[in-house]
């Protein structure tokens, strides 16, 4: 039996339950459906299509709201100006470079490896820190110096000392 092609499915295709029909179309590809246009589908209260980067950028947003953090602050954690920082937010596939990206990940990681092993992120980032690495200051303080050698360090320190490997 020949087999019959399948139009590739998006997690957006799909209604709340399993068969049901969006639009007149059948959540599974049928052979009639493969000739339909391959515009999105849509349903009231469904999210547009977001890039990994903007959903990045938009967990990193609310990371430094629940911190307390300023704009400039914001902006100085990614290294890039303000009017940039309000560019890159406007934008549903923000184009980064490579730095600007690892500042994300390094950021984003120690927020969540904070929260994971330690209990809040926001406690361990603000609470004074005997480590060497913090000089009894609070990790938060010292990301906020801007510089991707905290930060790295500072996602290094997390890693080693409560997750036993560096």
């Amino acid at each position: 039996m020949p087999r019959l092609p399948m139009k590739k499915m998006r997690a957006r295709d799909v209604g709340k339950g399993s068969g049901e029909f969006i639009k007149g179309r059948s959540a599974v590809a049928s052979p009639s459906s493969t000739t339909t246009s391959d515009k999105p589908l849509r349903t009231a209260g469904m999210r547009p299509e977001v890039s990994p980067l903007a959903a990045a950028l938009s967990v990193f947003d609310k990371a430094t709201e629940a911190l307390g953090l300023r704009i400039e602050d914001k902006a100085r954690l990614l290294n890039v100006g303000r009017t940039k920082y309000f560019e890159i937010k406007k934008q549903p596939a923000p184009k980064l470079d490579v730095d600007l990206k690892d500042r994300l990940g390094y950021f984003l990681a120690i927020y969540e490896f904070s929260g994971r092993l330690v209990g809040s992120p926001e406690a361990w980032l603000k609470a004074p820190n005997k480590a060497p690495l913090f000089g009894g200051r609070p990790p938060l303080d010292r990301i906020l110096e801007g510089r991707m050698e905290t930060l790295l360090a500072t996602l290094t320190y997390l890693k080693g000392t409560y997750g036993g490997w560096a």
